[in-house]
């Protein structure tokens, strides 16, 4: 009976806003014209915010961003939920690493609902560098997971957990991303895969969308570039088969496409770039 409730809860949520959004709602992907939307993590276009956010936001809207990732900017954030509603935009996820979530997530769930996040999302799922991962490490963050994703979905968030390198490591038998995978519930916890991240460290992100299907909530987009380092780049200006993948991404329960690139020192023009890019794919 209680997981029929919460159930119950997370659908009039994410019902509820729809109704509040009538722009926007909870549509995801795709427009009702068939082309897809496309949301962007504002750590892409950091400096920027932090020198003017409500130019740079209008300058994301310009672009045909609708979707956004992160918390709140200025003083109020009412005040930014609004403003972001009158260009058209939707703040759908934020969060923070496992330490911060486990130690402040009354803060998030507080900021969650003030902005309506439909996610709140892990970026780092270890409470370690993760650099020597083992078996019993990956079990006990797979229930850490598991308990911060029963608590949101109580609270009417979905919850998904942000893949770096570290999770391809083989453990055993396993890499940490399977150990992960198959000992979370699906109904708590899913996942923000980061396209570059899962190349890096020589994961296939086909591979685990039709091992996993559904379970892929969130998409961060960032490429990866033709050097030996194999660094990061904008969508477009690298290697990355984005069309491949995208092909995928129904099955793979992909809600949100999120463009990223953290380390670019041009946030303004890899967002510019980066959505004419995609918006080039065929639909």
């Amino acid at each position: 009976m209680k997981n029929t409730l919460n159930r119950r809860k997370f659908m009039t949520r994410t019902s509820s806003l729809a109704v509040g959004y009538p722009l926007l709602g909870w549509r995801g992907l795709t427009r009702e014209d068939g082309k897809r939307q496309w949301g962007i993590i504002l750590n892409t276009v950091k400096q920027e915010m932090k020198t003017d956010y409500e130019k740079t936001l209008e300058q994301l809207a310009a672009m045909g961003y609708r979707y956004l990732e992160g918390g709140v900017y200025g003083d109020s954030p009412k005040a930014y939920r609004q403003f972001t509603k009158s260009l058209g935009m939707k703040t759908i996820a934020g969060g923070s690493s496992m330490g911060n979530l486990q130690k402040k997530l009354e803060d998030y769930i507080k900021t969650g609902n003030v902005l309506r996040y439909k996610y709140i999302t892990c970026y780092w799922p270890w409470l370690s560098s993760a650099k020597n991962l083992t078996k019993q490490e990956c079990l006990e963050t797979a229930e850490r997971l598991n308990n911060l994703g029963r608590r949101l979905r109580n609270e009417g968030f979905g919850f998904t957990w942000h893949n770096h390198d570290k999770e391809f490591a083989v453990i055993e038998d396993k890499t940490a991303f399977e150990w992960l995978m198959e000992n979370t519930d699906p109904d708590w916890v899913n996942v923000q895969m980061d396209l570059y991240w899962v190349y890096k460290g020589n994961g296939d992100p086909l591979h685990l969308m039709k091992k996993y299907p559904g379970r892929f909530k969130l998409l961060h987009i960032k490429d990866m570039d033709e050097s030996t380092e194999r660094g990061m780049s904008c969508p477009g200006a690298g290697k990355i088969n984005f069309k491949v993948i995208f092909e995928r991404w129904k099955s793979a329960g992909v809600e949100f496409a999120i463009v990223e690139n953290e380390r670019t020192t041009q946030g303004i023009a890899c967002a510019r770039n980066s959505i004419n890019y995609l918006n080039t794919m065929k639909r």
